[in-house]
C-alpha cells in the first residue's frame, strides 16, 4: 500500500486562463484528488478547458473534479477550504479551484452603484463625511469618506454639513438592497446605527428570496460593528437590503462598511443574480 502511495505523484499547479473578459483568472490545480459531497452539475467534457468554461459561465462554481479518462466534469458549488475532509485521494481525478472572483468590500467609497432603491429614505445617499456631528449629534464613526444615513442629504463633497433629509430625519421610508454576492465563507460583517426596533427598522441578509438574518441599531447615529454566523450558506447568492418601514421614533437607519466571506465575481450581473434566486 505505502509503495502504491508512493508511486501515485500528486502535485499542486497554478494555472492561468483567459476568462470570458479578457482578463486572466488563476486556478490551483491538484493532480490526484477529487473533492465530494459538493457537486451540483456533472456532464461530459472532452478537455479539462471545456469544464472550465462551464464553470466560468455558472455562479455557484466555486470549483470542479475532471477525469481525463473518462472525460467528465463535476462542477462544486464549494471548495476543499470549506470542508477539508472532503477531498478525497483518486488518482483518475483532479480538482481545480477558482480563483478569479473578487472579494466584496460594499463601503460606498464609490458611490451606491448597482444598489436597488424603493420609497425615499434613501435617495440622498451616500453620505459625505460625519454628517451628525454639524447639528449637534452623535459621531456616525463611519469607515472612510462616506456612508448611508437614511436621516442625512450630504450626496456630495460640496454639499453643506449638516444637511438633513428634507422630508425629516424619521418620516421617509423605504428599501435599499445590495447587488448580489456569493458567501464563501462563516462571516458577514457590518456597521449599523440609527433606529432600535429590529421590527420596522433592520437590515437583512437575504438568500433565496427569504430573510435569513436581521440586525438593528442602538437607537443612536453611532455605527457599531455587527456580524452575522452564515456558514450554512456557503456557496450560496445572497443579498443585503436596509428595510425602513416606519415614520416614527429613530425611523431612520444608519449603514457602512459590508464586507467579509462574500465575493464578487465579475459576471455576476442582475439577471444571472435572479436566475440562482429564482432556482
Amino acid at each position: 500500500m505505502q509503495g502504491d502511495m508512493i508511486r501515485l505523484v500528486i502535485f499542486a499547479s497554478i494555472l492561468d486562463y483567459a476568462s470570458a473578459n479578457g482578463q486572466c483568472r488563476t486556478a490551483i490545480n491538484i493532480q490526484g484528488m477529487r473533492l465530494e459531497g459538493f457537486v451540483f452539475s456533472r456532464m461530459s467534457a472532452s478537455a479539462p478547458h471545456i469544464c472550465d468554461v462551464r464553470c466560468e459561465r455558472e455562479i455557484a462554481c466555486q470549483s470542479y473534479n475532471y477525469n481525463r479518462k473518462e472525460k467528465i466534469c463535476e462542477l462544486n458549488n464549494r471548495t476543499k477550504e470549506a470542508r477539508s475532509g472532503r477531498l478525497r485521494l483518486d488518482p483518475a481525478w483532479f480538482y481545480i479551484k477558482r480563483l478569479n472572483e473578487r472579494a466584496c468590500n460594499f463601503d460606498f467609497e464609490d458611490g451606491i452603484g448597482g444598489w436597488e432603491t424603493t420609497g425615499t429614505a434613501f435617495i440622498y445617499q451616500p453620505t459625505f463625511g460625519d454628517n451628525p456631528i454639524a447639528r449637534g449629534r452623535e459621531s456616525a464613526k463611519l469607515q472612510g469618506d462616506w456612508w448611508v444615513g437614511g436621516a442625512e442629504n450630504r450626496p456630495r463633497k460640496g454639499s453643506p454639513p449638516g444637511g438633513q433629509h428634507p422630508d425629516g430625519s424619521d418620516p421617509p421610508r423605504g428599501t435599499l438592497t445590495s447587488p448580489c454576492f456569493r458567501i464563501v465563507g462563516k462571516n458577514i460583517s457590518f456597521l449599523i446605527g440609527g433606529g432600535c426596533n429590529v421590527s420596522v427598522i433592520r437590515v437583512e441578509l437575504i438568500v433565496n428570496n427569504q430573510t435569513v438574518r436581521k440586525e438593528t441599531g442602538n437607537c443612536e447615529e453611532t455605527m457599531h460593528r455587527k456580524s452575522w454566523h452564515v456558514e450554512e450558506y456557503i456557496g450560496q447568492i445572497a443579498r443585503v437590503r436596509l428595510l425602513d418601514e416606519t415614520a416614527c421614533c429613530w425611523g431612520h437607519i444608519n449603514f457602512d462598511d459590508l464586507k467579509g466571506d462574500i465575493i464578487c465575481p465579475h459576471d455576476l450581473d442582475k439577471e444571472k443574480c435572479e436566475e440562482v434566486e429564482r432556482a
